[in-house]
């Protein structure tokens, strides 16, 4: 399925990225536990009765920013591959796409979770040998992180085997992570102001619909978990980003197969999305404006301009981001 020698070339490619990125994953959290360490013997020479030496990693850790490096990874190993001409080189070799791909995500995902798991181990050893008083979520957090990052690759993985250059990668990668926000709570929002906001008819809906009044629907967010607070939850919130890494790379996978990989400056590489993703970007185009049309208004006639306003700038958007080309690298 992987061949070696598509490997080799992979990490010939990128090899400054992948030791950059392995490095900052493997050291942070090592790093930041000793210099937490040295911070309480400071404290101790002059406050001896007043310092404490625990870690909490239950608002996040060292590197809040845990799924930076797997949407970095991405974007340089397709998208920018693709802009530069790299990835037509590698698909004109005799491999399989199935192969390529594979190899991509195969490279990624070892650099992304093999240095999070010598960071891990690193910071257990640690932990022995300081000897902090206690040591909150860690475990959870570290592999949150892990599962996280990959998601995060995953999904960015499979925009740029959607789309056809870095901005239309970004752009999708970014959308999709709000997307059941906009699907699930838009639409509720304009029903409000629709019907008002009547007790009977709000009662009538979270009984049709009780996942919209369940905590547990944001996890299915992809941007919440940006926010490390997730590590304060049930350790079981973390099978919701291993679905979403999984469907991620299925969705990346059967694309990257399936669709064209040529750069033709395309923001949709299979031309059948573009349609139907511009009526959806202009139908929360009008549903976005029209509530804050009438948030603003307090008013039926804010709500209407509102509706105009999201239709001319979501065609416009849409119109100009899809349907416009972008010049190779």
């Amino acid at each position: 399925m992987v061949d070696r020698g598509l490997l080799y070339q992979e990490w010939k490619q990128h090899q400054a990225l992948f030791l950059v990125v392995f490095f900052l994953l493997f050291l942070s959290t090592p790093f930041s536990i000793i210099n937490d360490y040295f911070s309480y013997q400071s404290c101790m020479e002059y406050y001896s009765n007043d310092c404490q030496f625990y870690f909490d990693y239950s608002l996040g850790g060292s590197l809040q920013f845990f799924w930076a490096p797997g949407v970095l990874l991405a974007i340089v190993q397709l998208g920018l591959d693709r802009s530069k001409g790299v990835l037509d080189f590698t698909l004109s070799l005799p491999y399989s796409r199935s192969q390529v791909y594979h190899t991509k995500f195969l490279m990624g995902g070892m650099v992304l979770v093999g240095a999070q798991l010598l960071g891990y181990l690193l910071s257990k050893l640690l932990f022995i040998f300081l000897q902090p008083g206690r040591v909150d979520f860690f475990d959870h957090y570290m592999i949150g992180s892990i599962v996280i990052s990959l998601m995060a690759y995953a999904l960015v993985m499979a925009a740029g085997a959607i789309t056809g250059n870095i901005f239309a990668q970004l752009l999708t990668s970014f959308s999709v992570t709000i997307l059941p926000f906009l699907i699930l709570v838009l639409p509720v929002l304009n029903l409000e102001v629709i019907i008002g906001h009547e007790p009977f008819w709000h009662e009538l809906f979270l009984e049709r619909f009780p996942i919209v009044d369940n905590p547990i629907w944001q996890y299915i967010i992809p941007i919440i978990y940006v926010d490390p607070h997730w590590v304060q939850e049930s350790k079981y919130i973390l099978l919701i980003p291993a679905a979403m890494c999984m469907l991620f790379y299925l969705i990346g996978f059967f694309s990257f197969i399936y669709h064209p990989s040529e750069r033709s400056g395309s923001f949709f590489l299979w031309k059948q999305l573009d349609r139907p993703i511009q009526v959806l970007v202009i139908i929360l185009g009008v549903l976005a404006f029209g509530y804050a049309g009438y948030s603003t208004s307090q008013s039926l006639f804010g709500y209407v301009i509102g509706m105009i306003i999201g239709a001319i700038i979501g065609f416009l958007i849409s119109y100009f981001a899809i349907y416009k080309k972008t010049k190779h690298l």
